[in-house]
């Protein structure tokens, strides 16, 4: 099969590698669409000795001993490799899974290839409404971002500021706006992602023109009620204690892979009862709830899948990533297969 790896240095190889044989418990399935991600992007320059790709929809196509998911059923594939027997797993929070062996794409072998291997207990079932370019955008864009969304959502909220509008800050715009909060900012340098956030209904600030805790604050004296952290820098993590109303959520869910460290008088923010989280990806029953979400009308999933390349041009699809006029680019390693 048809297959990509990334050999360090920012080279990616297309190549050829054995099409998987699922074992017990295990189904193959037939890639439709693979999701660009921005962590894919972190182990561009250092190399990967599996095939990477973790935002995944597809086909089945063949079946090992004891799996429950027809041949034939359209899937998305829900990463966290949960053991599907702890408290956590039992009430379908496989991303809080204790005895978790790893993660789909990271720990295995992922989505830039024309098959992969999922776990039977890791295929979530896709509406035959919903189109594989939304099945990908409903894992990390949409899920990741909701279950942060969710969260965060724990008092009163009728404003939020989301800082950084890649995939997931753009998820978590519409997560938001699908949950009633009416003021929505959201801090963006690139003027594309400014564009298409303003057309989603939020107030586009250029963080790199205005001093944004200057601009935030003018609109809401007091701060957002939310702020979304979707950056993951430590600049960013720290300025959102800057940008909380007091009594307000810090909800963290861009990826800070570093020693974070934070020093700001008390006055400022220790004593405002400000909660901050830190999120990891979304529960199963999430992604059911966000699925009727996108059927319903209420979340345009379809909006936020904006390219869609074939395999070979893998590498021309981080450019584009990189270059901030894109959401989520979608790659279909299969010739004639469409999301």
């Amino acid at each position: 099969m048809k297959a990509a790896y990334f050999r360090g240095n920012d080279v990616i190889e297309i190549t050829t590698a054995p099409k998987p044989v699922p074992g017990p418990g295990q189904l193959l399935i037939q890639v439709a669409g693979n999701g660009i991600c921005g962590s894919d992007h972190k182990i561009l320059p250092t190399g990967f000795k599996r095939i990477p790709g973790h935002e995944v929809a597809g086909t089945v196509v063949q079946q090992g001993e004891g799996c429950e998911t027809p041949i034939g059923a359209r899937i998305a594939a829900y990463i966290p490799l949960h053991c599907g027997e702890c408290v956590y797993c039992q009430r379908g929070a496989g991303n809080l899974c204790r005895n978790r062996a790893g993660l789909l794409g990271w720990s295995t072998d992922g989505g830039y290839a024309e098959h992969m291997i999922v776990p039977d207990r890791n295929a979530l079932r896709l509406d035959d409404a919903i189109s594989f370019a939304e099945g990908v955008v409903l894992l990390d864009t949409i899920g990741t971002a909701g279950h942060a969304v969710r969260l965060a959502m724990s008092g009163p909220t009728e404003s939020a500021l989301v800082v950084g509008a890649g995939p997931i800050g753009m998820g978590a715009l519409v997560m938001l706006k699908a949950m009633g909060v009416e003021r929505v900012y959201v801090s963006e340098p690139s003027a594309w992602r400014r564009e298409k956030a303003a057309e989603m209904g939020a107030v586009a600030i250029n963080p790199f023109e205005v001093d944004i805790i200057e601009t935030l604050h003018d609109a809401l004296p007091y701060g957002a009620d939310i702020v979304v952290e979707a950056v993951g820098s430590h600049r960013t993590i720290w300025q959102s204690f800057d940008l909380v109303a007091p009594g307000g959520t810090i909800s963290i869910v861009g990826e800070y892979w570093g020693r974070l460290e934070l020093e700001r008088p008390k006055g400022d923010w220790m004593l405002n009862d400000i909660r901050g989280i830190r999120s990891f990806y979304f529960t199963i029953p999430e992604f059911y709830e966000n699925q009727q979400m996108v059927l319903d009308g209420r979340v345009d999933a379809a909006s936020l899948a904006t390219h869609t390349l074939p395999l070979e041009q893998l590498r021309a699809g981080y450019d584009l990533f990189q270059s901030g006029e894109a959401i989520k680019i979608i790659v279909e390693p299969n010739e004639g297969s469409s999301c």
